[in-house]
């Protein structure tokens, strides 16, 4: 709901995270294989965040949970690196089901981006409906790999792909801190393709965490006033996914600071309709219900 004669000549969009301070609530999602993106890799998102001051998710990928022995002499070097927090994905407990598996032709390179082509080196890369990855979440990490972990480390954990308010309350129950709703679920129809969005159900999630945990929100945010609507539902901050892959596709590490750069932009300007100067202004009361 735009405000009108307020003083916004100053608008911060400083925000607090565990404890600390940052520079915005807009952060970057994990994602894997930035490689596939741009020559540079994670190298050169991590770069861009690092220029622009923003926190950056890095991926560590398993396809099921490590065995105890290695997660105990990975886990505190975390800690000493420098890491603020271990993010756990929580919504991808099986294979996902592919009834139709595009081929890749002799002449890959006119149908699928160049640069990816380049990057891949199997073999037999062009058998049609080839299983490059075949065993993706095998269903065996539970609740009680959260509990372990808790004792593991004094790292925040956050747990994401948390849909549901039930899920939310036992996340805290089992030592997580914080709270990621993403609607991966869904995954372009892969999953669950009736799974709800993550913006639809974050508000509930925000309820049932009752402030005992922070809510963040991934999916979807493509602009900065779906970055005022996430923060106005409850979520402490937004992480963004595919966007920073097009930056980083597009202008390798300049490209990603693009992306951050227009986000923030295009949030100081919404912020400035609705009359607000700083992230712990914004709530509810800025939504229009109809």
């Amino acid at each position: 709901m735009p405000r009108v004669l307020m003083d916004v000549s100053e608008i911060s969009l400083k925000t607090t995270l565990f404890g600390s301070i940052y520079e915005s609530p807009i952060l970057i999602a994990t994602s894997a294989c930035h490689c596939l993106a741009h020559v540079d890799g994670e190298v050169a998102t991590a770069r861009a965040a690092t220029e622009t001051q923003c926190i950056f998710t890095y991926n560590w990928t398993f396809s099921n949970m490590p065995e105890e022995k290695v997660l105990q002499t990975l886990v505190p070097q975390a800690d000493k690196k420098g890491y603020r927090a271990i993010v756990i994905t929580c919504d991808q407990p099986h294979e996902r089901i592919r009834d139709f598996v595009l081929p890749l032709f002799e002449e890959a390179s006119k149908t699928i981006d160049p640069e990816l082509m380049k990057n891949m080196s199997i073999p037999n890369l062009n058998t049609p409906g080839i299983i490059v990855k075949q065993r993706f979440g095998t269903g065996s990490v539970t609740w009680a790999n959260i509990e372990w972990l808790r004792k593991l480390t004094q790292l925040p954990i956050i747990c994401k792909g948390i849909l549901s308010p039930i899920d939310a309350e036992l996340a805290i129950k089992y030592g997580a801190n914080g709270i990621i709703v993403r609607s991966t679920f869904n995954h372009g129809g892969r999953l669950i393709d009736t799974a709800p969005p993550a913006i639809e159900c974050l508000e509930d999630v925000v309820n049932a965490v009752d402030g005992c945990a922070e809510v963040f929100v991934d999916t979807g945010i493509r602009s900065g006033i779906d970055v005022l609507k996430a923060l106005a539902l409850g979520a402490r901050a937004v992480l963004i996914g595919r966007p920073i892959l097009y930056g980083l596709a597009c202008g390798g590490q300049d490209g990603v600071r693009r992306v951050l750069d227009i986000l923030k932009r295009e949030l100081v300007y919404d912020m400035a309709c609705c009359g607000l100067t700083s992230i712990d202004q914004i709530n509810k009361d800025i939504l229009y219900k109809h």
